[in-house]
């Protein structure tokens, strides 16, 4: 997929960098742009998936999963990441460039968000829900290892760590509903009331409307 909005990216990782109702400096975002651009030449987007019209045992013993796949008619469990030579390259900054790296990272996780949200524009129904990763709202990473239960992860090339988090970093796991048309907000988040974005009067994530 070729890159088609890098505006997108860049909003998403001054979100990521903690820029939430400040002006954006000129010298930060040339080192955005450098880094949109270094992203794109080593990054090895992967994305997997499986479709489940019945709901697995980890997903029925959780409220907060039920009321994400309410009226859903069936979902996806994906898996997606850029690969081992973003990590890599993240490391290399941490050691001659601490900013950088700190730009570097943000906009990594930024620009996998964008990615995945391109692949599943083009290749899952128009009718679907946002992705749900665990972790997310309440539930709990260890889920992480129930999604692989179905999806090989290592067609992506990604291991889990006893704790739970991925490897390469900027890898991500989750569900994604179909059948229902569902916009990320603020109205069924669980930390709705103790949130620091809302305080501020903006949210955790892109282009969605607040409730």
């Amino acid at each position: 997929m070729s890159l088609k909005n890098t505006s997108k990216i860049k909003k998403h990782a001054y979100t990521y960098l903690g820029y939430r109702n400040m002006s954006h400096d000129e010298r930060t975002d040339k080192i955005i742009d450098e880094c949109i651009e270094e992203i794109e030449k080593i990054a090895q987007f992967k994305y997997i998936y499986a479709e489940f019209d019945y709901q697995l045992d980890f997903l029925k013993d959780n409220a907060v999963y039920q009321r994400f796949l309410k009226d859903t008619t069936s979902y996806y469990l994906v898996l997606t990441t850029l690969g081992k030579k973003v990590d890599d390259k993240c490391r290399y900054y941490s050691k001659i460039d601490m900013e950088r790296m700190v730009i570097f990272d943000a906009v990594s996780s930024a620009y996998l968000e964008y990615m995945a949200d391109e692949f599943e524009e083009e290749n899952f129904p128009k009718d679907r829900t946002y992705r749900f990763c665990p972790g997310y709202q309440g539930t709990e990473t260890k889920d992480i290892r129930e999604i692989f239960k179905y999806i090989n992860p290592l067609k992506c090339g990604v291991e889990l760590l006893e704790s739970n988090l991925m490897v390469p970093m900027k890898s991500m796991c989750g569900i994604v509903g179909v059948g229902k048309n569902k916009k990320l907000t603020c109205g069924n988040c669980v930390v709705k009331e103790k949130c620091e974005y809302r305080k501020e009067g903006t949210t955790c994530y892109q282009d969605s409307e607040k409730k």
